[in-house]
């Protein structure tokens, strides 16, 4: 164990998991198939910052961004990195503000590896949403949104609802009585019910003890920089009593994996689910339209989409972050070979329930192993 303290290695985990091919040893992952940046349905853009997307060829004349083959990137992941994007998608956002405001106005293989439930024994996850309802059979989007001021929420919802997607988004948001101005309202008018079609937006407001540096109860998060407790997430199966968070404070970014597990159980097998930043991302085709849905529901096994960054502006050994993280949870001997391989984003992750389940508990379990908090 390493035992390193700083926040950020839920990205260190996510490579070493695919790396080390450790996801390859656990039961119900089939395939892990890695996209080349600009090569898949997400778009990582945040190490294209030698030079402007469009003299890499990858914004045009409509400031809609591209793969390098010159078709639309279904999703555009960290566009706020490139300065004439980011101006051209605050344009955007105003247009779906007004929009907003003008609604408003009128109304089974044993000899794979298992990793333990994160669940602690005699314990279940007692958590529920804050409204809005899981629908099974729908593919889903799950998220990280507190925080954020209604522009936020805008341009990723919008733009997700403009590309026909039908299924759940499901949201872990702040506390009610701490969101901003108009946040709840437009959440909750993205209700589906079961049978309905359309976007349905399921929302946690979960609570956090976190701590200054000192050890001292903090007041919030501060995006992330604090380390942070949940509350009430598993209860005792015998009364069903809240019990304390079973894992010491850990960075916000390491423990969403914890709240995208317990979301995933809520999925068909073959059911897709896709992990994504809401900050920067914006939706310009439906992500799940191309893909084929599994039609055999015997089959035990299902793949997970991995995307990585470009590759020839930066790789691990050349990011001090990416390698630190890897160094210092798992020690550089294990992680040296990876040095020279592509940065695979922790933020943006597709599969389907049945190999997305076991993932989210490897990823859980590397922070029990490591108790790595690198930021």
């Amino acid at each position: 164990d390493t035992h390193c303290k700083l926040k950020g290695c839920d990205q260190g985990f996510h490579n070493y998991l695919y790396y080390s091919n450790t996801l390859l040893t656990l039961k119900g992952v089939k395939e892990v198939i890695e996209f080349e940046q600009g090569k898949g349905i997400i778009n990582n853009l945040g190490v294209l910052r030698s030079k402007p997307l469009r003299e890499w060829g990858l914004l045009n004349d409509e400031n809609v961004v591209l793969n390098w083959d010159g078709s639309v990137s279904a999703v555009a992941h960290q566009f706020d990195r490139d300065d004439e994007l980011n101006t051209h998608l605050k344009e955007v956002r105003k247009v779906y503000e007004d929009e907003f405001k003008t609604k408003k106005s009128t109304g089974a293989d044993d000899s794979k590896l298992q990793f333990a439930s994160p669940a602690p024994k005699g314990t279940h996850v007692i958590m529920q949403p804050t409204f809005g309802k899981h629908r099974s059979h729908v593919d889903a989007i799950f998220g990280l949104a507190e925080g954020y001021d209604i522009r936020i929420y805008l341009l990723f919802i919008e733009s997700l609802i403009k590309t026909g997607f039908n299924g759940d988004l499901v949201l872990s948001v702040s506390a009610l009585d701490s969101l901003k101005n108009g946040v709840e309202d437009y959440l909750r008018s993205h209700h589906k019910e079961e049978n309905e079609d359309g976007l349905n937006v399921v929302v946690y407001t979960v609570t956090w003890t976190c701590y200054n540096s000192d050890g001292t109860v903090a007041d919030g998060a501060n995006e992330g920089v604090r380390k942070c407790e949940l509350v009430d997430m598993y209860g005792n199966d015998t009364d069903n009593r809240a019990i304390k968070d079973p894992r010491e404070a850990r960075p916000v970014a390491t423990a969403r994996f914890e709240l995208y597990w317990a979301w995933s159980q809520y999925y068909d097998k073959h059911n897709w689910i896709m992990l994504i930043d809401t900050r920067d991302t914006h939706f310009q085709l439906n992500p799940f339209a191309t893909i084929d849905h599994q039609e055999d529901k015997d089959i035990d096994e299902g793949l997970l989409y991995f995307f990585a960054e470009n590759a020839q502006e930066s790789n691990i050994g050349k990011s001090s972050f990416n390698s630190r993280w890897l160094r210092e949870a798992y020690g550089a001997e294990k992680v040296q070979s990876f040095f020279d391989r592509p940065i695979i984003c922790s933020g943006s992750t597709m599969g389907q329930q049945i190999a997305m389940e076991p993932y989210l508990r490897a990823m859980v379990a590397q922070f029990d192993d490591t108790h790595c908090k690198l930021k």
